[in-house]
């Protein structure tokens, strides 16, 4: 699919093309229609809703043009696609971590063995690149999980400690 649109000015009528026919192939590839993941740049496929509101984000805010395989659209999962990395000038997506719990991105593996559905690994990394509340643009909920693990391994806390600061 030609994707070239997401590039063209918002006012253009390339860019209204674009929308109407990424609406299209998201209704007709996925099982539920009334409500899918906004593509724009706020929501960034975090959040749901209907067609009509989705394609009011995408003129408005403009599409994510990061969002290059539209997996959560529908679109198949290409074997190409390296979904345990989001390679940004030369730094893992997962650099955070590196850097809290001093390992080398290499150490992250592949993901291979996390399952044979890419679409749940993909909800996974989706839901840990969610704020920790809404409003949040501190932190993720994964880097706010890696920096208490690293609170707790920095201080010595029991397994117990951590669980119950954890249920706080």
């Amino acid at each position: 699919m030609d994707k070239s649109w997401m590039h063209s000015d918002r006012r253009s009528k390339a860019y209204e093309f674009g929308v109407e026919a990424f609406l299209n192939f998201a209704v007709e590839n996925l099982l539920t229609t009334t409500h899918i993941r906004c593509p724009c740049v706020k929501c960034v496929n975090l959040k749901v809703f209907g067609v009509g509101i989705i394609r009011d984000h995408l003129y408005f805010n403009g599409i994510d043009q990061s969002y290059k395989n539209w997996t959560f659209h529908g679109e198949p999962w290409e074997a190409t696609t390296n979904a345990s990395r989001n390679v940004e000038d030369g730094h893992s997506r997962y650099s955070f971590v590196s850097e809290e719990i001093d390992m080398d991105d290499n150490d992250f593996g592949d993901f291979g063995d996390f399952g044979s559905d890419p679409y749940e690994f993909a909800n996974v990394i989706a839901d840990g690149d969610q704020p920790v509340y809404p409003g949040c643009r501190k932190y993720t909920k994964l880097s706010a999980l890696v920096k208490l693990y690293n609170l707790k391994a920095k201080h010595g806390m029991s397994d117990v400690c951590f669980t119950e600061l954890l249920i706080l």
